[in-house]
């Protein structure tokens, strides 16, 4: 392969360009096959709707290496596809180098049915390249149809806190079992299992005409010619935040394929046996305000042995209770398909301390969202034993209750069988700590246990490192916190608040898919918010927290959030169907703000929404976290840049659909609220204040909000960015959870390395390394949250990782799918030696790792096929322009502090300056 390096110099001697070309001519490789196919987001789904979508990655030894086009199979058999038949879809040869979000054309899919694919790629000099392996994926049940066979069943109880088994015994033909799918669905809880074994774990807690049913293979756990069994525990409790009340009830639907083509169907319906599940006792009071659930007391003595297994003796149990088959009031609609996932993890405590007279402290070492998995022996049957959870201790070492608990009450009660019981809720809650007391027998790390549990999220995908150990532990602190936030949606905190707030979700969704590689919870949660916009608000708002108990309810400033997470969403995925598909209720959100601007100012004013202290909103949270912020202005400057945003972002996504008449609306819209922010919110000193007072006079508060938010989003004008950072700077972090994106973002835009590093490691500032230095082990709902009692479980602090992303390790998306990035670390002089870190995307993995000695400045950047670097060098105080690419010195064009080396293509390559 060769490398052409082209020298362009002007007539009037203006730098040089570079060009690193790759020709590709005859020693160009073909591409390998494609790996790590997925469908829906996953690697062989089960349980897909009626329009899958396809992703790969490309494989290709070449360097600078493109995708120019691909071919797609489908075939409803693994002998047709290997013959390359695809007589289900045959994409033929496409060009585009997209390579995830592809959707299947047509309706040619049937539900319940395993279709075989695989895929192939051109590189960019047209050589085509060998198919991938065999991938598969299963659809699911697409209308209330393919539900025949199951129905609706419940228990008939008044429980408020409604615990109930199911199950059935049946029996499977002799025939060859080729496969088998079950698909469930329940409000709000389920646990499901197939002859005593876990299958999995599963919720529902959106709106009965909303609500999601899973899908799961069991092949291997059925067995052919003898009794089988399935049961289920399932748990409804009324509703709390993120949980709509819904009603009780439970479908189950199993599908089993013979070898010679016949089937068999067990599906829940009155034959069913359900019987109260005792184990937890009827009647507890709630443990907060907020709806979380009840408290767990738990009766050892009424635990029933292998009630889910083919040998209990279910004579005395009740026939479940029919309701009716699909479609049945309240799921008048069909369900739903859903393809994220409970993930499970058994840890140990990193220590048991005795306190003495049957009293232990266990230590998780982290704060973790789960449940306490604890095996007792003896005692006498009767005796109670009293746990609670807590996130600190008090100065005489136990467990906590006056403070960090976020008014929740974190206790459980146990009562003993007097031999062997294992005390496990049901219920996960969030803490650090768990208190025993009166236990009957020594706790140690070997019978105690914590199984923490989140959706999706591979905390091992998140790679960063640094020459800083603070930073190193920030970012840490803040990947754990997505972590244990990433629950039945992006919640509000894991422990007082399990609902998914919008303005939450906007600061955990965008970082979850840039650290590590999230999707389907994404999707699955832009969509929900989606629906509540259906469901409540004409206008085009959107819900603050939903699904919820208590309806219809918005914060402003929250629905102005959600078009800046659809466009993230967007530039990570490059899912173009989204934006066509909602393009509608999008507009919405942008024509609900703009219908509030004031024509004598051309500003918006008094947004509609909100309540209290939320009202025409919220701008930052707690109130202490607004720093001062002059919440008495009718014209707010966060709302109004939030504004701009929304207009500048629908401008765009119409551009991307090219619905040129929407783009020039919005961007006229853009031009005009900027223009107004720069004649009535700047001061004589040339900063912005909070914003306009009912008499159109201007606020008195100057506030590190309303001038980071105009900086970070390109509203200032250039004569006043100067003075705008100054003051930006110098009130360090003043900023809440609610605003805190912009603050990096705008000292990143800066280009003020050696702040940006400060700010998130200086123990002294509020901030994250001040989280840190408190013993903090995950972000905070406030930088003051340990004094004022606020929650120390809050993920949206984690939006922090955004910026270090972007401007630490230098890594931006140009466009979308990382079709094209830019690579552009900031200088961040003597505050930071290296970084490294990865990003996990739809082309594969991008890695940077940069360093820097008192002789050169050396960056290593690993970039995935199909994907292209605008690559930056900082200059590091040296004149001139020369820098190494791949052991060849050439000349960069110089860009204020930095050198653009040019566009670089796929593989490993070397960027070197001297310093010196």
């Amino acid at each position: 392969m060769k490398t052409v390096i082209l020298f362009i110099r002007s007539a009037l001697m203006l730098p040089v360009f570079i060009l690193i070309v790759n020709t590709g001519l005859c020693y160009a490789t073909a591409p390998g096959a494609p790996s790590n196919l997925r469908t829906c987001d996953k690697i062989k789904p089960v349980g897909t709707n009626n329009k899958p979508f396809f992703g790969w990655y490309v494989n290709d030894a070449d360097k600078n290496e493109l995708q120019s086009a691909y071919q797609i199979l489908v075939a409803n058999s693994l002998a047709k596809l290997n013959a390359g038949k695809g007589d289900v879809w045959d994409s033929g040869k496409v060009p585009s180098s997209m390579q995830n979000y592809v959707n299947m054309l047509g309706n040619a899919v049937i539900p319940a049915t395993r279709y075989y694919w695989k895929v192939r790629s051109w590189d960019k000099a047209g050589v085509a390249g060998p198919y991938s392996a065999t991938s598969y994926f299963d659809t699911g049940l697409f209308t209330a149809d393919d539900w025949v066979g199951a129905k609706w069943v419940k228990r008939n109880t008044l429980d408020k806190d409604d615990y109930t088994y199911y199950r059935k015994n049946f029996t499977l033909s002799k025939k060859t079992v080729k496969r088998a799918v079950v698909y469930v669905a329940a409000c709000h809880n389920y646990e499901l299992y197939l002859n005593g074994k876990i299958v999995s774990k599963g919720s529902s807690n959106h709106y009965p005409q909303y609500a999601y049913y899973n899908a799961f293979d069991v092949t291997t756990a059925v067995k052919a010619g003898v009794v089988n069994n399935l049961s289920a525990l399932t748990h409804w409790y009324g509703g709390g935040q993120g949980r709509a009340t819904g009603s009780r009830g439970f479908i189950l639907k199993m599908v089993t394929e013979y070898t010679d083509g016949s089937k068999s169907l067990a599906g829940t319906d009155n034959s069913w046996k359900q019987k109260q599940a005792t184990y937890w006792t009827a009647g507890q009071p709630a443990r907060n305000g907020e709806g979380n659930g009840y408290l767990d007391r738990i009766d050892a003595r009424n635990a029933i042995n292998g009630w889910n297994t083919v040998a209990c003796n279910d004579a005395n149990w009740d026939a479940a209770v029919e309701i009716g088959a699909p479609p049945v009031a309240p799921w008048v609609n069909p369900l739903r398909a859903d393809l994220t996932r409970v993930i499970e993890q058994t840890i140990k405590p990193v220590s048991v301390k005795s306190l003495g007279a049957g009293k232990f402290i266990i230590d998780l070492g982290k704060i973790y969202a789960g449940v306490p998995s604890i095996n007792f022996t003896g005692g006498k049957a009767g005796d109670v034993v009293n746990i609670r959870g807590a996130y600190l201790l008090d100065d005489d070492g136990t467990a906590s209750t006056k403070s960090g608990n976020q008014s929740t009450n974190l206790a459980y009660y146990f009562t003993l069988n007097g031999k062997q019981s294992m005390f496990q809720p049901l219920v996960y809650l969030a803490y650090r700590y768990i208190q025993v007391d009166n236990s009957p027998n020594v706790l140690t790390v070997d019978n105690v246990q914590f199984i923490t549990r989140h959706f999706e999220l591979d905390e091992s995908k998140a790679q960063f490192t640094s020459s800083h150990n603070m930073l190193n532990q920030v970012w840490n602190l803040m990947i754990h916190s997505l972590v244990q936030g990433a629950q039945e949606g992006f919640v509000d905190t894991p422990t007082r608040e399990k609902g998914a707030f919008l303005g939450d979700g906007s600061y955990q969704g965008p970082p979850a898919m840039s650290t590590m590689g999230e999707r389907a919870m994404n999707h699955r949660v832009l969509l929900e918010f989606l629906d509540s916009q259906d469901q409540y608000w004409p206008d085009g708002r959107l819900n603050a927290v939903y699904p919820n108990v208590d309806g219809k309810r918005d914060i402003p400033d929250y629905t102005q959030e959600y078009l800046i997470w659809v466009w993230d969403y967007y530039l990570l995925t490059g899912n173009v169907e989204f934006l066509k598909t909602n393009y509608a209720k999008l507009k919405k959100v942008a024509d609900y703000v703009h219908a509030y601007t004031n024509p004598a100012t051309g500003l918006i004013h008094n947004l509609a929404g909100g309540g209290g202290a939320y009202k025409y909103g919220i701008i930052d949270w707690p109130q202490s976290m607004r720093y001062g912020y002059d919440m008495g202005t009718e014209s707010r400057t966060v709302i109004d840049a939030l504004a701009y945003i929304d207009y500048d972002i629908m401008a765009k996504i119409a551009a991307v659909l090219g619905n040129a008449p929407d783009k020039e609306i919005y961007n006229t819209y853009a031009s005009d609220i900027k223009k107004a922010m720069n004649v009535k919110l700047l001061n004589t000193d040339g900063v912005y204040i909070d914003g306009l007072m009912t008499d159109l006079s201007q606020s008195k508060h100057i506030s590190q909000q309303a001038n980071m938010y105009a900086y970070a989003t390109g509203i200032v004008p250039n004569e006043n960015r100067n003075t705008v950072f100054a003051g930006i700077k110098e009130r360090k972090m003043a900023s809440g959870m609610v605003t805190l994106r912009y603050l990096p973002e705008a000292i990143g835009q800066a280009g003020d390395g050696e702040h940006l590093i400060d700010l998130y490691t200086n123990t002294t500032w509020d901030g994250w390394a001040k989280t840190v230095a408190k013993g903090g082990t995950m972000t905070w709902e406030a930088w003051d949250a340990d004094v004022a009692n606020e929650s120390l479980s809050h993920p949206w602090g984690a939006i922090g990782l955004l910026a270090m992303q972007q401007y630490m390790l230098g890594v931006t998306v140009l466009k979308p799918q990382y079709e094209l990035v830019q690579i552009k670390p900031l200088d961040f002089g003597d505050q930071l030696k290296f970084a490294k870190g990865v990003f996990p995307g739809d082309r594969g993995n991008l890695a940077v790792n940069w360093e820097r000695n008192t002789q050169r400045y050396l960056m290593t950047v690993t970039i995935p096929a199909n994907v292209t670097a605008k690559i930056y060098i900082p200059k590091c105080g040296k004149p001139g322009n020369s820098i190494w690419v791949d052991g060849k010195q050439i000349t960069g064009i110089q860009e204020g502090e930095y050198i653009l080396a040019g566009n670089i293509g796929s593989g490993v390559h070397r960027f070197e300056r001297s310093v010196k």
